[in-house]
């Protein structure tokens, strides 16, 4: 599939007196917003090094310039042979296999997998930006457009709370091997079902998200009394990414046939 971008006017911003972090999301949401050229003028090294950090997420973008206080950022997206839907099922891939990958190394003890899973949220920010960029470059106004770019917005979040629990598991006593890992599980069904009902809406996934995030809940509550700051910070992560992913199905049921979708 190939298209051809709506131009947008650049935008020219001074970020000089915000934290790194800020301008860091400062780069995100212009280029999600379909930014074709972002100046940004600096007065830090220490930002300057956040916005060549996060160009580097941002597929078809590239540092055309810098000098001591000014980067300029351009848009090569033609160069692109992507596509919106095949970077879109790629995000959700990318998301289930940082659910796999939390799950395993940790029923192994592997904790070098799992202080490494950050790279893999790297790829995932990648092809969700795009998606958001491209909703915005090419949809137009329907109700649906919406809801789809509020989806993608939280399977982005989904995988920062994979890489947040991946590294608060890296530190959890082996001894509670057994009890998170039947959590993780569930926790990562939600997230195989989300993905699942998104491209194929059945009544029964709709279903058994709902009971499973109920138990999910309810799990997760019973083993919240721990006083180890790591377990409370992993729980945390775990119902973070059931409150999100339990929404794709909730979020789309007018999508099933039975209920006149």
């Amino acid at each position: 599939m190939s298209w051809k971008w709506r131009r947008i006017k650049e935008i020219d911003v001074d970020v000089s007196g915000l934290t790194p972090r800020l301008a860091d999301r400062f780069i995100a949401r212009s280029y999600q917003k379909g930014y074709d050229t972002i100046i940004v003028r600096y007065d830090n090294p220490e930002l300057a090094i956040a916005i060549q950090n996060k160009v580097k997420e941002l597929l078809g973008f590239e540092v055309m310039e810098q000098t001591k206080d000014t980067i300029i950022i351009n848009s090569i997206s033609q160069k692109l042979n992507i596509d919106f839907d095949s970077s879109l099922r790629k995000s959700f891939l990318i998301t289930l296999d940082m659910a796999n990958t939390c799950l395993e190394a940790f029923s192994k003890g592997d904790k070098k997998t799992l202080e490494n899973l950050y790279h893999k949220d790297f790829d995932l920010n990648k092809f969700c930006y795009f998606c958001l960029r491209f909703i915005n470059k090419e949809f137009h106004g329907k109700f649906g457009t919406y809801i789809l770019y509020y989806l993608i917005e939280n399977l982005e979040d989904v995988g920062d709370e994979y890489k947040a629990l991946a590294k608060y598991l890296a530190n959890v006593d082996t001894k509670r091997r057994k009890s998170f890992s039947s959590v993780i599980a569930k926790v990562n069904e939600l997230t195989k079902l989300a993905y699942e009902f998104f491209y194929k809406p059945e009544k029964e996934k709709a279903v058994r998200s709902i009971t499973l995030y109920n138990e999910v809940r309810k799990e997760i509550n019973k083993m919240l009394s721990t006083r180890d700051i790591n377990e409370a910070a992993a729980l945390n992560s775990l119902d973070t990414i059931a409150r999100i992913v339990y929404h794709y199905p909730t979020m789309r049921l007018d999508t099933l046939k039975g209920l006149g979708g």
